[in-house]
């Protein structure tokens, strides 16, 4: 009795230690899965620099010679026609074109199309959807009594999607 007692221990014990091993999985055998969610971006490139030259007095309008471009990347909506808006203005001169500190008499006019202006520092908008292009105009009205100098400004274009 001794005998069968003590080989059904060994037995027992022999089954506890082998049938764990073969549930358990070795450590390599495993896959990890993820994902991530993005959103959505907007690239801006401005157009190429103004350059008037020597002013007249009256107005000096220009275009640039190159376009901006908008391009959006879709993110994980997958939606390459999102609504965007690009704001071009004057962000640290008030609107007027400095040559250190001396300004202009009057402020800096720009524009998307040639025809309809606005003070630099107010700025203006242009929309769209998906990948474009954008035109950008500036009018500088010069007067008698304007010191001589050379008179810059610099025009920020900041893009935003417009979810809807």
């Amino acid at each position: 009795m001794k005998r069968i007692l003590t080989l059904g221990i060994v037995l027992a014990l022999m089954a506890a230690l082998v049938i764990p091993a073969a549930v358990i999985a070795a450590p390599g055998n495993t896959t990890e899965v993820t994902g991530s969610i993005v959103e959505a971006e907007i690239t801006v490139a401005a157009p190429s620099a103004i350059a008037f030259g020597n002013f007249v007095y009256g107005n000096n309008t220009q275009q640039s010679a190159t376009n901006g471009t908008v391009t959006v990347t879709p993110g994980s909506r997958n939606t390459p026609d999102v609504p965007w808006t690009v704001t071009a203005k004057d962000e640290t001169n008030g609107g007027y074109m400095k040559d250190g500190a001396t300004q202009l008499t009057n402020k800096l006019q720009i524009s998307k199309e040639g025809t309809t202006y606005a003070v630099a520092d107010t700025g203006i908008v242009y929309g769209g959807t998906g990948n474009g292009e954008f035109k950008f105009y500036a009018r500088q009205n010069v007067v008698n009594g304007d010191a001589v100098g050379t008179y810059s400004i610099t025009i920020t274009f900041t893009g935003e999607l417009n979810w809807v």
